[in-house]
């Protein structure tokens, strides 16, 4: 028979502990009081909206485990999170959950959240501004390439000024610094 070696340190475990001092009480009420999360404590993790979100796979937080994080209270780490800003929005975790968890509408609240503290990705932020000097995010072909494929010459209809107007009336010029 072998001697077993007893471990002199604390057990080895796959994920980090939590540092409940950290934890912010708050953030749960916050989230449920809005109109997305009355059914936000009704989530059990069963993981249906990750094995239907269709890029879960590449986020470092499943979109279960920013739900449970959220209910745990860890404000700072959902709200720095990429990952609510990765979500495309295809509502597939929202329309699976068993538990009618509004899932993405969630991730919209805390996308504002986290932009009100002015955690916004650089990338975001360009797209922002972009939109607010241009008014659109893309150039439209120029007339002479649209000719050449039997379109009209103009895109009809096509004024970005209203767009602008908009934004600017909006919290985007704050956001992104309300640089024209």
């Amino acid at each position: 028979m072998t001697e077993i070696d007893e471990p002199t340190g604390p057990p080895v475990t796959l994920i980090d502990a939590i540092d409940m001092s950290k934890l912010d009480s708050k953030f749960r009420e916050e989230i449920k009081s809005m109109p997305n999360g009355e059914e936000l404590s009704a989530c059990f993790a069963c993981s249906t909206c990750t094995a239907a979100c269709p890029t879960a796979n590449m986020w470092k937080y499943k979109p279960h485990q920013l739900i449970r994080m959220i209910l745990l209270g860890m404000r700072e780490e959902v709200l720095s999170s990429n990952e609510i800003w990765l979500c495309l929005t295809c509502y597939e975790c929202q329309e699976r959950c068993p538990q009618k968890v509004r899932v993405t509408d969630i991730f919209f609240d805390c996308k504002n959240l986290a932009a009100e503290e002015g955690k916004i990705p650089v990338n975001v932020l360009a797209l922002a501004k972009e939109l607010l000097t241009k008014g659109q995010l893309y150039t439209v072909t120029a007339d002479w390439e649209r000719e050449d494929m039997g379109l009209e010459p103009e895109v009809p209809g096509l004024s970005v000024e209203a767009v602008k107007t908009i934004l600017k009336e909006t919290r985007t010029k704050k956001l992104v610094g309300g640089e024209e």
